[in-house]
């Protein structure tokens, strides 16, 4: 072996090695990361931006809660974790109504919460229907979720009286949810994520 094959045996043996380190040290990493990111997902104030980005740009000032009128976005007071503190929406609790202008969004000077052109524009989260749960689909007459939906007849419309979900137009502001739950014990309506 002369020394020119030495001299490209090593190399090869540091490339591997470096490239074994580097791999070793992304797994550590990515596993740190997954143990501080919050394991649930939230649903976010209207406008926000995805949300790894939300929790680097959120400052937690609550200028967003204060501007809201209807008192629909609240601190996050769950488990310590990265997500403390940040701006949420319980619907079940208080949903977002929407309100004209958005004010929350105007409210938040660090662009965790972008301007969106109109209400339809809006991504909160999406709608689903347990359709077990649900008076109209077990045959009682309920449209409820459908009259108070501030996208009637886009984002929930009846099918045969029975509300259906268009996920395309569903804002996730949680109006469905927050009413389903006032006259139903097993609610049949859930705002889930989707960013």
């Amino acid at each position: 072996m002369d020394n020119t094959e030495k001299i490209l045996d090593r190399r090869e043996l540091f490339k591997d090695l470096f490239s074994f380190v580097g791999r070793k040290a992304a797994d550590y990493a990515t596993k740190r990361v997954n143990r501080v990111m919050p394991k649930t997902r939230f649903l976010r104030p209207p406008g926000a931006v995805e949300e790894n980005e939300f929790l680097s740009l959120c400052t937690r000032c609550d200028e967003c809660i204060k501007a809201c009128p209807a008192k629909a976005i609240k601190r996050y007071e769950g488990l310590s974790d990265i997500a403390l503190g940040t701006p949420v929406i319980v619907p079940k609790e208080n949903p977002c109504v929407l309100c004209n202008g958005l004010l929350c969004i105007s409210a938040c000077k660090e662009g965790a919460l972008k301007p969106v052109e109109n209400i339809s524009n809006v991504k909160i989260g999406v709608a689903s229907i347990n359709k077990s749960h649900c008076f109209a689909w077990e045959g009682q007459d309920c449209q409820l979720c459908f009259i108070k939906c501030p996208l009637q007849g886009d984002a929930i419309y009846q099918d045969d009286g029975k509300p259906v979900i268009n996920n395309e137009k569903c804002v996730g502001c949680g109006i469905c949810e927050y009413t389903c739950n006032t006259i139903n014990n097993t609610c049949a309506i859930k705002i889930e994520v989707e960013r």
